[in-house]
């Protein structure tokens, strides 16, 4: 199915544009550095506070960063 053809059956293309999809990226990746330095701060308050490293924050916040810079030399590659 062509994209337009899709977009026509959903009825997308009426409610969809770039704005809209360029405005929910951006929130998105906005959204997940707030996620991140929450996972951090929550992380550094467990560290000096409670004196104690909790290891499932320190992954999260490993692997939201590998995940960051994984997709921008993906995008830098193909773009």
């Amino acid at each position: 199915m062509t994209r337009s053809l899709l977009n026509r059956i959903l009825l997308l293309d009426h409610m969809a544009d770039e704005r809209l999809l360029d405005h929910a990226r951006r929130s998105t990746s906005y959204a997940a550095v707030a996620g991140t330095l929450a996972v951090f701060s929550l992380l550094e308050f467990h560290l000096l506070v409670q004196h104690l490293i909790s290891w499932d924050l320190l992954i999260l916040i490993y692997t939201m960063g590998a995940t960051k810079f994984a997709f921008m030399l993906w995008y830098r590659f193909r773009n």
